[in-house]
């Protein structure tokens, strides 16, 4: 075992070649073989072919069994890495130097902790193993580092690492020892529970199955796994057990023995399922070992019987007290077969298990959808905005025109993908750099990302919800960056919903509404990332279509959200979309003075903020009354209130000139978000409106707009009809909004089941 290794001199270590104790696999047939390198670490069989008698005979005798109860768990890691500590300080790249002091079964294997690997497999039983219940013993110097890594494990409490007290390789008390103190502190928790032992440095191959290894499991025997090894100078440095063939039936366990001395090729790992029943006999088994300690320490110079080896490592080799539960008729032990198993001992077995967890997926990802696309569209505030950050009101609309997309896929390691164009760190000059940087500001995606992915986390965390599986994200954007469109919160609202699908949950997972969701968007940029914002965009983005929104401060303070009103799309009129090409500003900028300002109670600012969210409930009335024309007069208003309230010198002269050119094209025009960008309505005077005539009287003709546009690109802007986004798609897993008055057009259709093909969670806003 490795607290055997841990335990012996360095250089017996040497001797001893870097070995566990084992147990072999019933029926493993021939065909195996075992993956070497120089540290002979990794031990891979083919799988038999077909059913040994034994494995028939185990499962028939488990059908009769009754259901077992669940068990407690064990993890032997009070190991101090000697050997591993000092290939790291030898190695000359210094690439490892980080890793110096950590514990072995706390190393990175295939991006998390070793230990992670075998607390998924324990969350994968299905409520056998009682995660409450599973206990880590450690050493004193290791112990802050478990405790830490605790606390990163919400099903995981800090009290369940146990520290056995000992501060140096010469005072460690060696695995048995560890096992029984475990036993002891834990007595209640674990009284008449079934226990599992498992050495925190050993991992197995992606193929085992500890459910399936649980439930086949005879309720009145232990158990163990095996592998088989191909070279006969293996045996001396395993655990090797004598298997019945026809019974499964485990008939010795010998540690490290000659090879004359058995003809069983199995070996196994330090992991056994001990029943509660034998858990008592651990003690007798340390008393005796006590006693022939003494025995061969007081014959030293006879040549009396006394087992030398048995008296040396007793405390140190779990092998050794299987062995003797076995041999002296303590318990009954079955084994399963096992493909193949890593330990950590060096340096260069870390590595190699690095490289293979590196190479395949565990089985769990396979649960996992291959790959999945969030889409999230931009927004255009209609009416009412700033006011949304002030308590006020706003009617909002999503807009096709524009989106941003997020993609996840399973992988290794959890990976964030820079996006080429926003997040370079490469430049062909200084004059490359400065001028991506104008256009693009010095922010990327990159963090909004981020902070998602730490924000879903501790929401789940919060939620008692664990999420297993790694993913590589990355995203793109056709939305014009700091024009006030939205776009970093499409991207992460894109990237939450894409996480909430990932992982397949619902938001009331989360203790999550549709009406909350909106608010922990907000969060990741205000809290995570110090922008300051209001809840318009996110609202928009989770609901979809036209909303009116009421940010009533003592509605939000009661209920935690606002009042949000799904209005028919169809009842606007035909809008347009101007906005700057160059860079803009960004939008926590524009707002920083004035919500100071705000707070002190400025009554230019209080009561303007009041007068732009009335536009918002002007303009609901006038769509509901089929008076679309008012919307007009409300957007010139609203701008002009928006200019008083901050001033020329924050709206911008390039935003104020835009709306200006807008006017002089018989348009009312309006900031559609901080600035930047300006949503614009044809000016019609409702006496001309013939309803007989089929033709639109809020949009130019299709010579009239061109016109317009090339006079808008001319002084440095964009010019474009706004396509209203109308299908307001719903955050529930599996779940697709529909709403009478929503038109689905053929293309929604078709990329939703596209996207219910990739294992779909939630249905977002699709072109």
């Amino acid at each position: 075992s490795s607290a055997a290794a841990a335990a012996a001199p360095h250089h017996q270590q040497r001797q001893r070649t870097r070995t566990r104790t084992g147990t072999p696999l019933a029926g493993h047939g021939p065909g195996t073989r075992h993956a070497r390198t120089n540290t002979h670490t990794r031990t891979i069989a083919h799988p038999p072919v077909g059913r040994s008698s034994a494995h028939t005979a185990m499962a028939a005798e488990v059908r009769a069994s009754t259901t077992n109860p669940r068990w407690g768990v064990i993890v032997l890691a009070a190991g101090y890495g000697s050997r591993l500590h000092k290939d790291i300080l030898d190695d000359d790249s210094g690439q490892y130097i980080h890793l110096l002091g950590q514990p072995k079964a706390l190393l990175p294997v295939g991006g998390k902790p070793l230990l992670n690997h075998w607390i998924h497999r324990f969350e994968e039983t299905k409520g056998l193993v009682d995660l409450s219940r599973v206990y880590i013993v450690t050493n004193s110097v290791m112990y802050p580092k478990f405790v830490k890594w605790s606390n990163t494990m919400p099903q995981f409490d800090a009290g369940n690492v146990i520290n056995d007290e000992t501060k140096k390789y010469e005072e460690r008390l060696g695995a048995v020892r560890d096992l029984q103190l475990a036993l002891d502190l834990k007595r209640k928790q674990l009284k008449g529970m079934d226990v599992l032992v498992v050495a925190g440095d050993t991992l197995f191959l992606s193929d085992f199955n500890l459910n399936s290894f649980l439930e086949r499991l005879p309720r009145n025997a232990c158990g163990c796994v095996h592998y088989r090894l191909n070279e006969a100078a293996e045996v001396s440095k395993r655990g090797i057990v004598e298997v019945d063939e026809a019974t499964g039936v485990v008939k010795r366990l010998l540690e490290k023995p000659s090879p004359d001395m058995t003809t069983s090729r199995f070996a196994c790992p330090a992991f056994y399922a001990l029943r509660a029943n034998v858990l008592p006999e651990i003690k007798a088994f340390l008393e005796l070992g006590d006693l022939t300690k003494q025995k061969a320490l007081d014959n030293r110079s006879k040549k009396d019987d006394v087992d030398v080896h048995f008296s040396k490592h007793y405390t140190d080799t779990p092998g050794l007290l299987m062995g003797w539960l076995i041999s002296n008729g303590k318990m009954e032990m079955r084994t399963a077969p096992l493909s193949g198993r890593f330990d950590i001992e060096d340096l260069g077995q870390w590595k190699e298990t690095l490289s293979h967890f590196s190479m395949v997926l565990d089985e769990h990802l396979n649960t996992l959808p291959a790959r999945l696309v969030s889409r999230v569209c931009a927004r255009v505030g209609v009416l009412g905005n700033p006011s949304d950050g002030f308590g006020g009101k706003t009617m909002s609309l999503s807009i096709k025109n524009f989106r941003a997309e997020v993609t996840i896929r399973a992988s290794r390691r959890l990976v964030l993908v820079p996006h080429p164009e926003f997040d370079p760190n490469s430049f062909a000059s200084l004059e490359h750099l400065a001028s991506h940087t104008e256009q693009n500001g010095y922010y990327g995606g990159l963090r909004l990302l981020r902070a998602t992915c730490r924000k879903f986390l501790q929401l789940c965390r919060e939620s008692k919800v664990n999420v297993s599986g790694n993913f590589t994200m990355s995203y793109s954007t056709t939305i014009p960056r700091m024009v006030g469109l939205a776009g970093s919160s499409a991207i992460i609202t894109a990237a939450f919903k894409g996480l909430l699908r990932f992982y397949g949950l619902k938001l009331k997972d989360l203790n999550l509404t549709k009406e909350l969701l909106p608010q922990k968007i907000l969060d990741i940029e205000t809290s995570e990332l110090g922008i300051n914002a209001g809840l318009q965009d996110r609202v928009i983005q989770v609901y979809g279509g036209l909303v009116h929104m009421n940010f009533d401060r003592s509605i939000v303070s009661s209920c935690g959200h606002g009042t949000y009103k799904e209005i028919n799309p169809s009842l606007l009129p035909t809008l347009y979309l101007a906005w700057n090409t160059s860079l803009g500003e960004e939008s926590g900028k524009v707002h920083s003075t004035v919500k100071e300002r705000w707070k002190k109670g400025d009554k230019t600012l209080v009561d303007g903020m009041k007068q732009v969210g009335a536009f918002a409930d002007e303009a609901m009335t006038a769509l509901e009354q089929n008076m679309p024309e008012k919307l007009a007069d409300l957007m010139d208003r609203n701008f002009a209130m928006r200019r008083k309230m901050y001033g020329d010198n924050v709206v911008g002269k390039r935003n104020i000139e835009l709306v200006e050119l807008a006017k002089a094209n018989g348009m009312a025009a309006k900031f559609s978000g901080s600035g930047g960008a300006v949503v614009c309505l044809r000016k019609v005077d409702k006496s001309t409106i013939r309803p007989e005539e089929k033709r639109d009287p809020f949009a130019f003709s299709e010579e009239e707009e061109n016109k317009i546009r090339l006079l808008f690109i001319s002084k440095g802007y964009e010019f474009a009809r706004i396509h209203v986004n109308e299908d307001a798609s719903g955050v529930e897993v599996g779940v697709r909004r529909s709403t009478s008055y929503f038109k689905v057009q053929d293309s929604d259709r078709k990329s939703e089941k596209d996207l219910t093909q990739t294992k779909s969670g939630i249905v977002l806003q699709i072109d």
